[in-house]
């Protein structure tokens, strides 16, 4: 927090541009926080047409991570990156479910997280969850689809096409609103 720094005349207003790496000087108080003392504005985590989408990542993660949480920085760190590595479409995709499975949101893609079964053919995605066509039905998820996501995530550049891009959108924004995180236009969008 920074006192003033949104003011017109802020020395620290220029500064404070997101998603851009700090060097700060601080100074301890003798209670509360202390006073920032001076600032230098690095380089950016993101090219500038990804800004957009890693605020909406870091909005998700602040959902995810509440304040206080011994972790969150680092797998948000991890997130952005995925987003900067994967290109706008799919970075944005792989950062969320990132995030999500870190957070422990979801399962392993390779069984039904329900019943426990191997999953060997075509999975079923129903209330934001992973099934076998014994304990439900739901969006085909097909195994191809699967191994993308686990390609996509571990640094695999692949292109999905835009009906699997679509039906993978449609799982994250599943899980999401079945977990009261809103999602955005432009996630919709993509």
């Amino acid at each position: 927090m920074v006192r003033g720094a949104r003011r017109p005349k802020s020395d620290f207003r220029a500064c404070l541009e997101p998603l851009h790496t700090l060097q700060i000087s601080w100074r301890c108080g003798r209670t509360g926080m202390g006073t920032l003392v001076d600032i230098q504005r690095g380089q950016s985590l993101l090219q500038p047409s990804f800004l957009l989408d890693g605020l909406e990542l870091l909005a998700i993660a602040s959902r995810l991570f509440q304040e206080g949480d011994p972790h969150g920085f680092g797998e948000t760190t991890v997130a952005l990156t995925l987003l900067a590595e994967q290109g706008q479409q799919q970075g944005l995709m792989a950062a969320v479910w990132y995030l999500l499975d870190v957070a422990g949101w979801l399962g392993d893609l390779s069984h039904c997280w329900q019943c426990g079964r191997e999953a060997e053919q075509t999975m079923f995605w129903q209330h934001a969850r992973l099934v076998c066509d014994d304990c439900g039905q739901g969006m085909p998820v097909s195994v191809g689809l699967r191994k993308s996501i686990t390609a996509v995530l571990s640094g695999g550049h692949i292109l999905l096409g835009a009906a699997d891009a679509g039906r993978w959108r449609d799982m994250i924004s599943g899980v999401l609103n079945e977990h009261g995180i809103k999602v955005t236009d432009s996630f919709k969008g993509m």
